[in-house]
């Protein structure tokens, strides 16, 4: 042995290299092993106390690819139209014509929207100049610019709004925490998504589709949305008395609605405030409570006595008008629908308050008698006060005393000033914390904030919060993306999957050794030592580098576990090759190792190129078997060369036994 000293030194150090990556992917197995013996609420309540421990093994353990461990395949399609129609700057009917036939004909075609509009726009008036509607200092596109110059325009915005967009997936779903998902782009304006592992398919769609525009506005005045909300009424009432559904006068139902909430209880619509070491600025805006009334409201129903038409705004809403908040009504899950169809028509919007638009509050903030949950519409000012590009920082902090998940939010220097100036100008009114078109939070201004640190709250989880600094924290999509295409794979499939892979890899295994056994008898053992060595040092390079383990990739293992005997075969047909010289056994044997090196060196290193060529080109699951393809080049080379070597040595020399090759 001696001369061996550093072999097995590397031996031992690369086996516990692999031993260390490879040991959280058999904890991690052993802890969901327990966790499906579970009942479902002793498995969910394990699951939130050892939260961050599971998140770790779940890391740190073996990847597992979409064909192996389910997931979801999605395909997203930026919509190019609607990018172009935010680049416009002066738009008139003629360019809201040809932007729609552009975007309904590329749809129909597959083709490209800005080819579509481009062409679209030449069949209506060939001598209009697109620099009509075009402009940017920053590309040089001016009134002069000539088509060509603003066509080439268009597509270098529409090309790297999908460069973006598939930077910002990508951002999202590592900060989900989805192993090595594969994102790649199809075509001119879509991206194909694999996401392995995906247990929430909704969750994950929301995630990907969100434009994560995240506004601060100031809330509306309650004394002109009360007007402008009565006129609406009136615009729907069955004849000229603005009465609600159950005859009662809108303004007594309003008093009855208002005094709804249970004596000294102001449920809060959640709040955004200053960091703790800076003082709370904000605080909550009061609401009104549960409605228990039975007058007939849109909330309990029409009353039995009422037998002439309805309003159709007062049976799907219940309207709030003489509170002193900005809350134009509360409306039923189920209604939301109803009321925006109401509230979308052209002369509706020309009766609200000018600047003013009506959001829904992001969370349920009642419930009503039959336990279904109760939506605030809220009237917002339209302008943006503070934009979500000034946020630096964001994360998932909890109340000290309710343990409330919140998030936490720093901005940066511009933002910051901005902040103060609007917190120390509007003391006493309320501000809107806006993202994706949905209020999250509207507190009171208490005082100025200077610190530009601020926090949303009112969140129903942590999960919802830890989305929304995901989504905070990879930026805005520079325009709307759609879901065109998803598929799922279930866990059962993923698991017949791994039973078949497993299946194939030891029985492969077996008839390997098997067949060493009996032609190399001796030598054999040792070469399927070092072939089960050889696995294991597969799965922990895997481990050690992250990488995925997928259906082809358990096929590139097999093709491994072949190609590692084969350069035990040209060493031990040359080790008794060099016996028939009348060698000894020691020199037989040091000869076969270092005459068959050069042979196995060549085929080896050739085949790890083309593994290489295959990863640098190939995708998804071509990219899989390029992986372990090359891992079991390398580990097949050390395990035939140096482990295979220390044994023989050890028996011969230490042991002064006689190894048998057949």
């Amino acid at each position: 042995m001696q001369g061996n000293g550093f072999k097995i030194g590397l031996t031992i150090f690369f086996v516990g290299i692999c031993g260390y990556y490879l040991f959280p992917t058999f904890q991690y197995g052993w802890v969901s092993y327990q966790m499906n013996q579970m009942q479902p609420e002793e498995r969910q309540e394990y699951q939130e106390t050892n939260y961050d421990r599971i998140q770790g093994l779940k890391e740190n353990a073996l990847k597992l690819g979409l064909d192996l461990q389910g997931g979801m395949h999605v395909t997203l399609q930026v919509q190019i139209g609607t990018l172009l129609d935010q680049l416009a700057t002066n738009k008139d009917q003629t360019f809201r014509e040809v932007l729609q036939a552009a975007r309904s004909r590329a749809q129909e075609n597959d083709e490209s929207v800005v080819a579509a509009f481009v062409d679209e726009f030449n069949q209506r008036d060939p001598d209009a100049r697109l620099s009509r509607y075009f402009r940017s200092d920053e590309a040089n596109i001016t009134r002069r610019s000539s088509n060509d110059e603003v066509v080439e325009y268009l597509n270098q915005q529409a090309d790297e709004a999908v460069g973006r967009a598939m930077d910002i997936v990508r951002n999202r779903v590592d900060r989900y925490g989805v192993s090595e998902p594969s994102i790649q782009r199809k075509g001119d304006r879509r991206v194909a998504v694999e996401l392995p592992g995906i247990d929430d398919p909704a969750r994950m769609r929301s995630l990907l589709e969100s434009a994560s525009q995240l506004t601060f506005h100031l809330m509306a005045d309650p004394q002109q949305l009360s007007a402008s909300m009565q006129r609406i009424i009136e615009y729907y009432e069955p004849d000229t008395t603005a009465t609600d559904t159950a005859g009662t006068p809108l303004a007594d139902a309003s008093m009855q609605a208002d005094g709804d909430a249970a004596p000294g209880q102001e449920p809060s619509p959640g709040s955004a405030q200053g960091d703790e070491q800076s003082g709370t600025a904000l605080t909550p805006g009061p609401d009104a409570g549960p409605d228990t009334s039975d007058d007939g409201t849109a909330l309990t129903g029409p009353s039995e006595s009422n037998d002439g038409p309805q309003n159709p705004l007062l049976a799907a809403m219940q309207p709030m008008p003489f509170q002193q908040q900005p809350i134009a009504g509360r409306v039923l899950a189920r209604d939301t629908a109803t009321v925006n169809d109401l509230l979308r028509r052209p002369e509706v919007r020309d009766m609200l308050p000018s600047g003013v638009r009506l959001l829904w509050d992001a969370n349920p903030r009642q419930t009503a008698q039959g336990g279904e949950e109760v939506y605030n519409l809220l009237a917002v000012k339209e302008e943006i006060e503070l934009s979500g590009e000034t946020i630096t920082e964001a994360s998932v902090t909890f109340d000290q005393t309710t343990n409330e998940p919140k998030v936490s939010m720093t901005m940066n220097s511009e933002g910051a000033r901005t902040w103060s100036r609007l917190t120390g100008a509007n003391v006493g009114k309320q501000v809107a914390i806006v993202l994706d078109g949905v209020v999250y939070s509207y507190p009171n201004i208490e005082e100025r904030i200077p610190s530009g640190r601020t926090q949303i709250s009112g969140l129903e989880s942590r999960q919802e919060a830890e989305d929304i600094v995901t989504i905070l924290r990879s930026g805005s999509l520079p325009a709307p993306v759609d879901i065109v295409e998803e598929r799922t794979v279930g866990p059962s499939l993923g698991e017949e999957s791994i039973r078949a892979g497993f299946i194939s890899v030891t029985t492969g295994l077996l008839l390997v050794a098997l067949f060493m056994i009996m032609y190399y008898r001796t030598a054999g053992v040792i070469a399927n030592i070092a072939l089960l060595l050889n696995v294991i040092l597969i799965l922990g390079i895997l481990a050690g580098f992250r990488a995925t383990l997928t259906l082809p990739g358990i096929a590139g293992i097999v093709l491994t576990i072949g190609m590692a005997v084969d350069a035990n075969v040209l060493i031990y047909d040359r080790i008794r090759e060099e016996g028939t010289t009348g060698k000894t056994m020691r020199a037989a044997i040091s000869a076969g190792y270092e005459k068959a090196l050069s042979a196995i060196l060549d085929a080896n290193i050739t085949t790890f190129f083309v593994g290489v060529i295959l990863y640098s080109f190939g995708v998804g699951p071509i990219q899989g078997f390029a992986v372990t393809l090359m891992a079991g080049i390398l580990s097949s080379l050390f395990t035939a060369i140096i482990v295979t070597r220390i044994v023989t040595d050890y028996l011969v020399e230490e042991r002064q036994m006689t190894v048998s090759y057949g």
